[in-house]
């Protein structure tokens, strides 16, 4: 079946019953989806206070909660 792109509107044909992006336009999602992950895999993770907490060394018993308030 031919059919329109969803984004560039060129036709392309495809054994599909409904639209989608054509092949230029699948790749430059990909391209764009790998320059994504690697911005997001870079940002540090944000720990919860609960995260914080259990990580704290328990020398002399559990740690206060009131430290770990942000």
């Amino acid at each position: 079946m031919i059919h329109e792109c969803i984004k560039c509107k060129a036709r392309y044909e495809d054994e599909d019953v409904d639209p989608y992006y054509c092949i230029s336009c699948q790749e430059n999602n990909k391209i764009l989806a790998k320059e994504l992950d690697k911005r997001f895999i870079a940002r540090p993770k944000v720990k919860s206070v609960l995260e914080a907490y259990e990580e704290a060394p328990k020398l002399h018993g559990f740690p206060s909660a009131k430290d770990f308030m942000v």
